[in-house]
C-alpha cells in the first residue's frame, strides 16, 4: 500500500525563545494562551501538531498520512519538536496548537499555573522502556544502583519519578542515585565511556543499545510504576475552549489510529523510518509501544503523587482539572 507524504515540517528552532516551562512570566504574560488555529469559518479547523519523532508517535504521522483527520474535519499539519519540556512554550506562546509530551512535564507546567490541557492519550510504560547498564556491569538488580550515576533525557520527567519509585521499594533511597541529564542518542557513548553507570534507554535506543552489548537491568515502568501513563497529546485551555468540534475529531482520529498501528510491526517498519532517523532493519527489533489514547486520571493523579513525594512539585495538584473536558 502507498501512502502519500505527509505535510510535516522540520524543528524550526522556536522552542529557543521561550527555553524552558520554568519561565512563566516569560511564557504566558496572561492566563491564557492562544492557538495556532484559525477560530471560525467554515471549511476544516486547522492545526499545526508538534511531534517528538520517535515511534511513540506514529499515531499522529499514520493519522495525517492515512487520512483519519481528514475525516473528522482537522486539516494538521505535523512539525517535528523537542521532547515535551521543549514543546510547551510553543504551545503557551501558539506556534502550536498541539503537542506530543510526556505527562511528568505537563503536570509540572500546570502546577506552576500554565494553562496546559491533556488532550488525548498515546503511550503507557512497556518494555520499550529500560534501565540498562554495560554488559560487565557489576550491577545485577535494581537494588545495586545505590551510589549511581544515572542518565535521564530530562531531570524533571517521567524518567526519574519511575526510577525512584521502584528503588524505593527495593529499598534504595533515591536521594542516593545521581541523575545525569543527556539526550537519549549520547547516553550510550556515555554507557561505553564509564560517564554514567546506567541508562534510561526508550526505543528505538534500546534495541541499538543491546546491539551494543548492553543489557537491560530492569524494565523501567515495573513494580509501583508498571502501566503507568507516559505521555500524550497537550493542548492549551484557550483552544479546547475554542474549538470543541476540532478536540474530538482529533481524539477520535488518534483513537483510530492507535487502534491499528498497536501490534502491526509491519506498518511501523514502513512508516517510521520517513519521519525518523531510524532505518527500517532497528525498527523490526525494536519492543514495540503500547498505545492507550484514553487518558487514565487514577494513574495520572498517582504520577502526580510521586512527583510531589520526591519534590519536582511543591503542593498536592488534582489532576483531572487539567484533563480536556470530553462534553
Amino acid at each position: 500500500m502507498t501512502h502519500a507524504p505527509g505535510r510535516r515540517r522540520r524543528p524550526t528552532g522556536l522552542a529557543l525563545g521561550c527555553a524552558a516551562v520554568l519561565l512563566v512570566a516569560a511564557c504566558s504574560s496572561s492566563g491564557d494562551a492562544g492557538g495556532a488555529a484559525a477560530g471560525g469559518g467554515s471549511g476544516p479547523t486547522g492545526m499545526t501538531v508538534g511531534y517528538f519523532p520517535l515511534v511513540h508517535t506514529a499515531t499522529a504521522v499514520h493519522a495525517e498520512e492515512t487520512g483519519l483527520f481528514d475525516e473528522e474535519g482537522i486539516d494538521v499539519t505535523l512539525e517535528q519538536t523537542g521532547g515535551g519540556a521543549q514543546a510547551i512554550p510553543l504551545l503557551i506562546a501558539g506556534d502550536l496548537d498541539v503537542a506530543y509530551g510526556n505527562y511528568t512535564s505537563a503536570l509540572l507546567a500546570a502546577q506552576q499555573g500554565l494553562p496546559v490541557r491533556i488532550l488525548a492519550g498515546n503511550d503507557v510504560g512497556a518494555d520499550d522502556h529500560a534501565i540498562m547498564v554495560a554488559g560487565e556491569s557489576r550491577f545485577q538488580e535494581p537494588g545495586d544502583l545505590a551510589g549511581a550515576r544515572v542518565a535521564v533525557n530530562n531531570l524533571q520527567n517521567i524518567g526519574t519519578v519511575a526510577v525512584r519509585a521502584v528503588l524505593e521499594e527495593e529499598g534504595v533511597d533515591p536521594a542516593d542515585v545521581s541523575f545525569v541529564e543527556l539526550p537519549y542518542p549520547e547516553m550510550q557513548a556515555a554507557l561505553d565511556s564509564g560517564a554514567v553507570d546506567a541508562i534510561w534507554q526508550v526505543e528505538p535506543f534500546q534495541a541499538s543499545a543491546l546491539a551494543g552489548g548492553h543489557r537491560i537491568l530492569f524494565p523501567l515502568f515495573s513494580g509501583p510504576v508498571e502501566g503507568m501513563p507516559v505521555a500524550g497529546w497537550l493542548t492549551t485551555e484557550q483552544f479546547v475552549r475554542e474549538n470543541p468540534e476540532a478536540v474530538a475529531g482529533f481524539r477520535a482520529a488518534l483513537a483510530d489510529s492507535a487502534g491499528q498501528l498497536q501490534g502491526d510491526r509491519e506498518r511501523l517498519v514502513e512508516l517510521v523510518p520517513t519521519y525518523t532517523q531510524v532505518p527500517a532493519e532497528v525498527v523490526e527489533q525494536v519492543a514495540l509501544p503500547e498505545w492507550e489514547p484514553e487518558v487514565d486520571a487514577g494513574q495520572l493523579q498517582e504520577m502526580a503523587d510521586l512527583m510531589l513525594e520526591y519534590g519536582i512539585i511543591d503542593e498536592e495538584f488534582d489532576v483531572t482539572t487539567m484533563i480536556a473536558a470530553t462534553g
